[in-house]
């Protein structure tokens, strides 16, 4: 890609993210099982897509779907925007640190989940640095100039982070930025060049069932028999 291309995207990116015209989400559901459910959505202003020279959606359709993600087109019509969606289902939650190499998300986030007593707690560091070489990679060579990166430092771009987990929300840091509503957490988080990673963190208690004893099951036949016994006497009086 020649460097009046690269220039072109990157001043395209730029723009939209100064005028709060490009909308990117990740949210994640974790079953009580350990298994996950991923969605990574990307929606643009409808006028700027049919204006813009450079297509940035569908260069990750392409790469999306050649790495296994589910893809859909979406339209908003409340903010007048049209997007992708990305869509995968995950065994263990940690899958996502081995994504392959070509895969839109690869590298970019590192997760663990432990259990500390009663609770359970998510780590997620995300790699501020590798979304920002991810984009030096679709602009194509060279790479981002000091100006470039005024331009992201400027648009003040932020990514939305959000978890549904098995269980309420116990704590979770950082607190700037947050939202809790009982198993969901959101974050709303700063891209900017001057930070390297992020990292947030949560922690829940998961809801356990009930087992069904058939020790206890068999302890209460004999009170339901004597109360059945004891009802049906009364009936005959």
């Amino acid at each position: 890609m020649n460097t009046f291309i690269s220039r072109a995207l990157i001043g395209l990116l730029a723009a939209l993210l100064l005028s709060g015209c490009l909308t990117l989400s990740v949210h994640t559901r974790l079953r009580a099982d350990g298994a996950a459910e991923r969605t990574v959505a990307v929606a643009v202003d409808r006028v700027l897509l049919q204006t813009a020279a450079v297509q940035p959606l569908e260069s990750l359709r392409r790469m999306a779907e050649a790495s296994g993600w589910g893809v859909e087109r979406f339209r908003d019509a409340a903010r007048d925007q049209e997007g992708i969606r990305l869509r995968r289902t995950l065994s263990s939650l940690e899958d996502l640190n081995r994504l392959p190499e070509g895969d839109p998300l690869a590298g970019l986030e590192r997760i663990t989940v432990e259990t500390q007593g009663d609770l359970q707690v998510l780590t997620a560091t995300l790699s501020i640095a590798g979304i920002l070489e991810r984009l030096r990679i679709a602009a194509g060579e060279p790479p981002l100039s000091p100006e470039d990166l005024s331009l992201l430092r400027a648009a003040g771009f932020r990514l939305r982070y959000e978890l549904e987990l098995p269980g309420p929300v116990i704590d979770y840091a950082p607190r700037g930025n947050a939202q809790v509503d009982g198993r969901r957490i959101r974050w709303e988080v700063p891209l900017s060049p001057d930070q390297t990673t992020v990292t947030l963190r949560v922690t829940w208690r998961p809801i356990r069932s009930l087992p069904i004893c058939a020790g206890g099951m068999m302890g209460l036949l004999p009170f339901l028999l004597l109360l059945a016994l004891r009802t049906r006497k009364e009936g005959w009086r």
